[in-house]
């Protein structure tokens, strides 16, 4: 009788062999938050409150001079106009149990370790921080794009319509959900003339700029793509803004006891315990931010079918 690998898996083959290697499974990993976008108003740490109040006021501009009717005509006193946003610092955890023999008889490595749970804290707080974002473009007081019809063109040049008739001007960002994207470029090709949407490529150097999920420019819009983009009634809440519409801050954790992990570049930060009688060790990440609109004059939602 042959010796065959089918004959031999009962014993001394396996049925299965797993790569040395753990692939990531599919995942929306779009990051703006470095990216300019969001204006960035400091950490809350030491300052007596979990709320950053931005300070608007009306000045270079803001009023216009006007003429006198004489040279020693009186002026009349003209008020600052001001306003104040706020932005809401909370927490964001997530909690991880890995057993001991779980670890023991991995690869070593990039298999599935504390070392790598830890790392992986990074993604897991820039998701949470686009769910915030997406939570937040969904507020603007002015909508365009038509309920239950897909996204095109003509809606996008209203977003910049709208933001330049209320005097705004570039740079201009959007997050549209990834159906959006599909439903403007589609719209896009049936366009003719000079219309061009400049989609953004796995070589391109300014993607090291942007971040993953740059998905183009378009009308010299940045856009950005997210899975977190809110829904309600059927359609998708996608939005553009001019830079200063939106502001995020955070807290750092400064956890002086027990064993932590600070991701490099990143105030997410990673504790790591012991629950000695179930062999576990739990790895929890936290990290602490808060995302607003600032400006509600300076963006617009966009909002199309699903």
């Amino acid at each position: 009788m042959p010796i065959l690998h089918a004959n031999l898996e009962t014993d001394l083959r396996l049925a299965n062999v797993l790569s040395q290697e753990i692939a990531l499974l599919l995942a929306d990993r779009t990051s703006i938050r470095t990216t300019g976008a969001i204006t960035y108003f400091g950490s809350v740490n030491g300052a007596g409150s979990d709320t950053v109040n931005v300070r608007l006021a009306g000045l270079d501009g803001f009023e216009a001079m006007s003429a006198t009717a004489a040279e020693d005509t009186d002026v009349a006193e003209t008020a600052l106009t001001d306003a104040s946003a706020s932005i809401a610092v909370a927490r964001y955890s997530l909690r991880r149990d890995l057993g001991d023999l779980a670890e023991l008889s991995g690869f070593g490595g990039g298999d599935i370790t504390v070392q790598r749970l830890a790392a992986s804290a990074v993604g897991e707080a820039d998701k949470a921080f686009m769910g915030i974002v997406a939570t937040a473009v969904a507020g603007f007081g002015t909508d365009v794009g038509s309920s239950g019809v897909d996204m095109s063109v003509d809606d996008f040049f209203s977003g910049i319509s709208t933001l330049e008739l209320a005097s705004n001007s570039g740079p201009f960002f959007s997050l549209l959900h990834p159906q959006q994207l599909s439903d403007l470029q589609s719209s896009a090709r049936a366009e003719a003339g000079a219309l061009q949407f400049m989609v953004a490529g796995a070589d391109d150097p300014i993607l090291k700029v942007k971040g993953p999920g740059y998905a183009g420019s378009f009308l010299g819009v940045d856009i950005y793509t997210s899975s977190e983009i809110t829904s309600a009634g059927g359609n998708k809440h996608g939005a553009m803004w001019a830079q200063g519409a939106l502001g995020w801050a955070d807290a750092i954790p400064m956890i002086g006891y027990g064993q932590t992990v600070r991701p490099a570049g990143s105030s997410v930060v990673v504790e790591v315990q012991r629950d000695a009688s179930k062999a576990l060790t739990e790895v929890i990440s936290h990290s602490y931010m808060g995302c607003s609109i600032v400006q509600d004059g300076m963006g617009v939602g966009i909002v199309t079918d699903n």
